[in-house]
C-alpha cells in the first residue's frame, strides 16, 4: 500500500506540525496538500480546484503525471501513481501520507474512499479566531470580525459535525486519532507517541527535533505552547467572550 494514512483538521490547527513530525520518520514523506479523497473518483479530481493546480508545485510533478494519476482506477492506484511521479519526494521513500486540511469538512466521504488511519487536529476557537485576524492584518477587530464569522462559524460547525459523527461511530472510531494543538504543545510526547502508534509507527524522541521542514508556515524545528496561547495577548476579554458565546457549539474544541 503507497498511502499509510490522511492527516486532516481545521486550517491551521497543527497539520503542517503534525506532518513534519511524520516526515522525520525514514521512508515516510508527503508533498503537500492533495484533496482527491474529495472526488468520487479520481478522473473527477483534475476539475478541483485549487486542490489539482496546487500538486504540480506542492508534489513536484508535471500536468501530465497528473492526469495519469487521475486516470488511475481508484484512490489507492493514484497515490501509488503519485509516489512514482513525485519529485517533492526522495527515492528512499517507502510510503507516503496526505495532509489535506479540508477533509474534515468531508470526513463521511473521504474516509469511504479509502481505507486508512485518519489523524484529526483541533484547536480552540479563540485560537483559531486570532490567527486569523493576524492573517487578515486587519486593525479593526470588531468590523474584521462582523464579516468573517457567520462564513468561519458555517464552515466550524460542518467540520466539527463531521469530527463528531466519526469520533462516536464504532466503525469509525477506531480509524480516527484526534488531538488538539493545546496537548501537542503542553503533553507533548504522550501526544506523539499516541497518533504515530496509531498509524503503526514507533516514536523515536529524535523527532521532536525536526530538522527536515519543508514549508515557510512552519515556525521552528520544535513544538512549542506559544503558539496555541497568544490570543490571550491578541483578544481582549469581551473578545474572547464573544468568540466563546458564537462559537459554543464547539465545545469539545475549547481547552481549559
Amino acid at each position: 500500500m503507497c498511502l499509510e494514512f490522511v492527516i486532516c483538521g481545521m486550517e491551521h490547527s497543527g497539520t503542517t506540525l503534525v506532518s513534519d513530525l511524520f516526515r522525520q520518520v525514514p521512508g515516510l514523506d508527503s508533498g503537500f496538500e492533495v484533496g482527491v479523497l474529495m472526488c468520487a473518483r479520481p478522473a473527477e479530481f483534475t476539475r478541483l480546484t485549487p486542490f489539482a493546480p496546487n500538486m504540480l508545485k506542492g508534489w513536484g510533478i508535471s500536468q501530465e503525471a497528473l492526469e495519469q494519476c487521475c486516470a488511475a482506477a481508484d484512490h489507492a492506484e493514484f497515490y501509488c501513481r503519485l509516489k512514482q511521479a513525485s519529485s517533492a519526494i526522495g527515492p528512499e521513500t517507502a510510503a507516503i501520507f496526505d495532509k489535506t486540511p479540508r477533509y474534515i469538512a468531508h470526513l463521511d466521504q473521504c474516509m469511504a474512499r479509502c481505507d486508512v488511519p485518519f489523524i484529526i487536529t483541533h484547536k480552540d476557537p479563540r485560537a483559531m479566531v486570532a490567527s486569523d485576524f493576524k492573517r487578515a492584518k486587519s486593525s479593526d477587530f470588531d468590523s474584521w470580525y462582523e464579516e468573517y464569522m457567520p462564513a468561519k462559524r458555517g464552515y466550524t460547525r460542518t467540520s466539527y459535525r463531521h469530527w463528531l459523527a466519526a469520533r462516536d461511530d464504532p466503525r469509525r472510531a477506531g480509524r480516527i486519532a484526534s488531538v488538539g494543538l493545546e496537548d501537542l504543545t503542553l503533553n507533548a510526547r504522550a501526544s506523539m507517541e499516541r497518533i504515530f502508534a496509531h498509524v503503526g509507527q514507533e516514536f523515536q524522541l529524535e523527532y521532536a527535533v525536526m530538522d527536515k521542514l519543508r514549508y515557510a508556515n512552519t515556525r521552528g524545528n520544535t513544538i512549542s505552547a506559544d503558539i496555541v496561547f497568544e490570543y490571550m495577548r491578541a483578544l481582549t476579554k469581551p473578545q474572547q467572550a464573544r468568540i466563546c458565546s458564537d462559537f459554543a457549539e464547539m465545545e469539545d474544541w475549547f481547552y481549559g
